[in-house]
């Protein structure tokens, strides 16, 4: 009977000790997963660390360029009214652009008349041309016509010479045809 008595005890035994096998498999696995998960919980608290301190030198970094951000902001502000500024000049130029050409196009319709008036102006300047021309001709027939009469006033004034010289011969010879006359006592 000690041998009944001692296989329940053997068996408890050896219940124990896969108990304590499987306790013991527990606590390794247990102590790996808490190794595991201590690198873990390190590891992201060093990376939230690093993105705190990220955060702090862009925190550090946009307080103390805010300045020179709302200044340049204040800039921009000052272009865009510029812009504007010229977006209404440029529409005002426009529209006076527009009307320009609006009285252009009214002053060009002149333009044909005044082309018709050219060409009128041209025919005549050409008949003119034409009539200096004549003139010019008709000079040049009078200039030879003068110089004509120039050559006969010479010779009129030739003749007028020897006339003169007759006509004083005669006179002396009417005073001689005379002289006998002179005689008699008559008036």
């Amino acid at each position: 009977m000690e041998e009944k008595d001692d296989t329940p005890i053997k068996l408890i035994k050896d219940s124990l000790t896969e108990f304590h096998g499987a306790m013991q498999l527990r606590d390794d696995f247990a102590i790996r997963i808490g190794r595991r998960t201590t690198k873990i919980i390190r590891y992201s608290m060093l990376g939230m660390f690093m993105l705190t301190l990220a955060m702090f030198y862009l925190i550090t970094t946009l307080t103390t360029n805010m300045s020179e951000i709302t200044e340049r902001m204040n800039q921009m502000a000052i272009y865009m009214e510029n812009m504007n500024k010229n977006f209404i000049s440029v529409a005002q130029h426009t529209q006076s652009m527009q009307f320009s050409v609006e009285n252009m196009s009214q002053h060009i319709s002149v333009m044909p008349i005044m082309n018709n008036a050219v060409v009128g102006m041209k025919t005549d300047m050409q008949g003119m041309a034409q009539d200096i021309n004549k003139m010019s001709e008709n000079i040049a027939l009078m200039e030879n016509s003068m110089k004509t009469m120039s050559a006969d006033m010479a010779n009129m004034s030739y003749q007028f010479t020897g006339l003169n010289r007759y006509v004083g011969s005669m006179g002396y010879n009417v005073n001689r045809m005379a002289a006998p006359m002179k005689m008699f006592p008559f008036p």
